[in-house]
């Protein structure tokens, strides 16, 4: 009995040792797979202490609960879808956001207006104090990249000033730069200027000379003086040139455009400015058909002696699209005109102004109907007394017809002699005791004399048509000394003599 009892111990004991054995080796194969030491258990998961502690990986333990798993997996995928839906629905909406603006910068409407100044500055002033040879008006349809442009002469009789002054209009930037010549053109024209741009000859002769030049002809009587107006412009701007050996078609330079587009000795500012139209229209062609990288580098070399009020960015965006534009009608202003002397000055009259803003704004914005403010009847009214004229005109040629005489002046002059006079105005002075330079150019030919508007009775009609008899007797008095001085100058032009040809032949540069 005790035999089978410790029997019965002795099986019980192996048995128990081999369980425990099997327990062990279970434990380590168990710790092979999972050789992290437990750290601590919450609910079903176990945490491990090992790592970086950045990341702790936990493993389930338990029975799974399969309703709750498929729950989860069901919110997974409705937020996954929720995403997605978002994620179209915002690069919907930015890619309308970006056809709409494309749309806006290809389809503008409306204009975009900018006056533009070219001051004949020697030290480099671009603001106040500077001389405004150039005032243009550049009219922008955004909707049909048609480019207007629009001379408004520099002697323009006007109000340039909010204390009541009336003086040449180029006197306004002269003594308020472009802020004060702005404020005038609005208040004047009836405009609403957006930008302005002043630029000097040099960043004229520079974007001509990185265009690659332009070609143009030169007449018999731009020749006789453009020699002149090349060397004092290489003196002003520092930029070499050459100068011409003929009259005709000439491929000009930057210099030698900027001479071209200075010209005034031989006729007189009306045809200066449409010269000066002739050679922006010339290089707007050429930047039409030059590529990016010279369009860019155009940009990069002017863009810093110009001052303006249009970013760096909008030039930029501009020439690279230049394509776009095209520059229609240009044109002067006054487009009825005369000329005569208020006070002391020379100036140029617009018969009336009333009437030439309305043409204006029929020219710049296709206004058929446009009625003046009050300020421009009474500044109008106020040029129409002090002028004598109070009737509108007929229209004056672009480039002549101001219905007074210039100051003879002879080819004889050396070439250094024929350029025009830097300053016309060095003091603040008043229009009564302030004397201006005469333009000194030769008097109109008679043919352009005779095919002038007339009545049945053979008088004037037009501009200054009601200016007194006794203007009228002084005028035939001329006549005989007209014709004589007519004829020099004829003779003069068309015979220029070694004056007028080239000094230096060859390139030259600054001081020479």
């Amino acid at each position: 009995m005790n035999n089978e009892d410790e029997l019965d111990r002795m099986r019980a004991r192996k048995n128990h040792k081999n369980g425990s054995s099997t327990r062990s080796e279970a434990g380590r194969s168990a710790q092979n797979k999972h050789p992290h030491p437990q750290q601590d258990a919450k609910g079903n998961r176990v945490y491990y202490s090992d790592g970086d502690g950045r990341n702790p990986r936990a493993r389930y333990t338990g029975s799974p609960n399969p309703s709750k798993h498929n729950t989860k997996k069901k919110k997974k995928r409705k937020n996954k879808r929720r995403i997605i839906l978002i994620e179209i629905v915002a690069l919907i909406l930015i890619l309308f956001a970006g056809f709409f603006l494309l749309k806006q910068r290809t389809h503008q409407t409306g204009f975009w207006t900018i006056a533009v100044f070219g001051v004949d500055s020697r030290d480099g002033k671009l603001d106040k104090g500077a001389l405004s040879d150039v005032i243009m008006l550049c009219n922008i349809n955004k909707a049909t990249g048609e480019i207007k442009l629009v001379s408004v002469y520099r002697d323009t009789y006007l109000k340039i000033n909010s204390k009541g002054t009336y003086h040449k209009i180029n006197e306004a930037y002269f003594k308020g730069g472009h802020k004060q010549a702005i404020e005038a053109l609005n208040e004047n024209l009836d405009l609403n200027i957006d930008d302005y741009a002043t630029f000097n000859w040099k960043s004229v002769a520079d974007a001509i000379n990185i265009l690659g030049g332009i070609d143009l002809e030169i007449t018999d009587s731009e020749f006789a003086y453009i020699n002149g107006f090349i060397t004092e412009t290489v003196n002003s701007t520092g930029v070499g040139s050459y100068q011409l050996k003929r009259a005709g078609m000439n491929h000009l330079d930057g210099v030698q455009a900027v001479a071209y587009a200075r010209l005034r000795l031989m006729d007189t500012d009306f045809n200066r400015t449409e010269r000066q139209r002739k050679v922006v229209n010339l290089a707007m062609e050429k930047a039409k058909n030059a590529d990016l990288a010279t369009r860019s580098s155009l940009v990069a070399a002017v863009f810093p002696q110009v001052s303006t009020s249009i970013g760096a960015n909008d030039v930029l965006s501009i020439a690279k699209g230049i394509k776009n534009y095209h520059i229609g009608e240009t044109t002067g202003f006054p487009f009825s005109r005369t000329a005569m002397k208020i006070g002391r000055m020379d100036s140029v009259i617009a018969t009336t102004l009333e009437s030439n803003v309305i043409q204006l704004q029929q020219v710049l914005y296709g206004i058929t109907d446009y009625k003046p403010s009050l300020t421009v009847k009474t500044i109008s009214g106020k040029i129409a007394k002090e002028s004598g004229l109070t009737q509108p005109g007929q229209n004056a040629p672009t480039g002549g017809g101001s219905g007074t005489k210039k100051k003879k002046s002879s080819t004889k002059e050396t070439a250094s002699q024929q350029t025009e006079p830097s300053v016309e105005t060095t003091a603040e002075t008043t229009p009564e005791t302030k004397t201006d330079i005469v333009e000194t150019t030769p008097v109109e030919t008679k043919q352009e004399r005779t095919e002038s508007p007339t009545n049945q009775d053979g008088s004037l009609f037009g501009p200054g048509a009601n200016t007194k008899d006794t203007e009228e007797k002084k005028n035939d008095k001329k006549k005989d000394k007209d014709k004589k001085e007519i004829k020099e100058e004829t003779e003069a032009i068309e015979n220029p003599g070694e004056q007028n040809e080239p000094q230096n032949e060859g390139e030259f540069g600054p001081g020479i």
